[in-house]
């Protein structure tokens, strides 16, 4: 009996243990505690307008909830039933039911407005403040649909969800969209400058949250959603899509970092550039491997000749424009691929699943992902519009790249 009662107690002490260590680590940890009971904020005047019109929705309830369960704890001891009382018959009292309807009526009102008061500070976009990106002129800098600050442009960025990482498209000092510069995962923007973002989807909903810089806007295929923020600290803030868009949903995270406005515009230079080089080294293998055209000297008619057999051994295909492709391409955030370094897990591991494939093989498994899935992974988690999202040159030189990268 005595050795039982010893066991007892140590599981209880060991079980006590283990829960007040599960209850300091969710208090000390930033992440899960957040701010506790209200909206995280300091990183962007909306996001503070969201949290202080919590706080205030937030006090009024605390009121009433004391108020109403006070009142019925109250009558629970003071009225409970007792040996040899009868309860005393009441039929209503019109003054208190005209009360507490007038009351509710009242505090409905002044949420209401408290809210709309609000909404503004929340909604519209404010000019940016002294030392941000100077974004006065130029119609890069403006979103079409979303109010401008009062008394200027907005740097203006678009989101664009994808299963399951997000690319971020940046203005430039022309209206051709297509060779603006382009980041994955993180965003990178100017301190003191006013943000609109273009939130759109080119799949399945997803969800863009980054909770210190304002409030929650769904990613939805075929529509545009509209939000802003001005980030006031340099640093990085962190979120991840809030919305279950399919098996890579969990590492589907989000960053904005925050840097001055000389370290943003020199970003921009350097991005440039490197998608510059990227297209240029496309290009040029472009150019190496073109099938030449018929010359007037080769006959058009009856039968064709064979060309002499070339004495030079072919160059080898330069991987660098397809490894470029396959970072501009978000591909290493799904797939582990040696030659890229990188170690994702939410797609086969390409070093395996592609070693001795030919290029065939490996471009149907590009711009048709479904034709054959690997053992333990399922259909339409690889989004299938590589075929349109890539032009032919990108697809080549990436599919070299994965030829090389992965043979025997």
């Amino acid at each position: 009996m005595g050795s039982d009662r010893r066991h007892t107690s140590r599981r209880r002490l060991l079980t006590s243990l283990l829960l007040g260590a599960l209850a300091v680590s969710l208090v000390v940890a930033p992440g899960a505690f957040a701010d506790a009971l209200t909206p995280e904020s300091g990183g962007s005047p909306n996001a503070d307008s969201i949290d202080t019109l919590y706080k205030i929705v937030l006090a009024v309830a605390a009121v009433i909830f004391v108020g109403v369960e006070g009142a019925l704890i109250y009558s629970l001891v003071k009225f409970r039933a007792r040996k040899g009382r009868v309860a005393a018959q009441i039929h209503g009292n019109t003054n208190l039911e005209i009360g507490w309807t007038v009351g509710a009526a009242v505090i409905l009102v002044i949420l209401a407005t408290v809210t709309f008061i609000k909404l503004d500070s929340i909604k519209n976009p404010i000019d940016s403040r002294p030392g941000g990106l100077n974004t006065a002129s130029g119609a890069q800098f403006a979103s079409v649909d979303q109010p401008t600050p009062p008394k200027g442009k907005a740097l203006n960025i678009d989101v664009n969800g994808q299963q399951y990482l997000w690319r971020f498209t940046y203005p430039d000092k022309d209206t051709n969209a297509q060779n603006n510069p382009y980041s994955y995962e993180e965003m990178v923007v100017p301190i003191n400058t006013t943000v609109t973002l273009d939130i759109r989807s080119q799949d399945v909903a997803h969800s863009w949250w980054i909770p210190k810089l304002g409030g929650k806007f769904d990613a939805i295929p075929g529509y545009t959603n509209k939000t802003w923020f001005q980030a006031r600290k340099l640093g990085i803030y962190r979120g991840q899509c809030a919305e279950l868009c399919g098996r890579g949903h969990a590492n589907m995270f989000a960053s904005v970092r925050v840097v001055t406005v000389p370290q943003y515009q020199a970003w921009i230079v350097a991005q440039t550039e490197r998608i510059t080089a990227a297209n240029k080294a496309a290009a040029a293998d472009r150019d190496k491997y073109a099938v030449p055209a018929p010359t007037a000297s080769q006959p058009s008619t009856g039968t064709s000749t064979t060309p002499a057999p070339s004495t030079t051994t072919p160059a080898a295909p330069n991987t660098d424009a397809g490894k470029a492709v396959f970072a501009s391409a978000g591909c290493g955030a799904c797939h582990t691929l040696k030659a890229a370094g990188s170690t994702a897990k939410i797609g086969p591991d390409l070093d395996q699943a592609l070693s001795g494939k030919d290029a065939a093989f490996i471009n149907t498994s590009i711009v048709n992902p479904n034709a054959e899935i690997a053992p333990g992974f399922t259909k339409g988690v690889m989004p299938p519009n590589f075929g349109q999202t890539l032009s032919k040159t990108q697809l080549k030189d990436l599919v070299d790249f994965l030829v090389a990268a992965t043979k025997k």
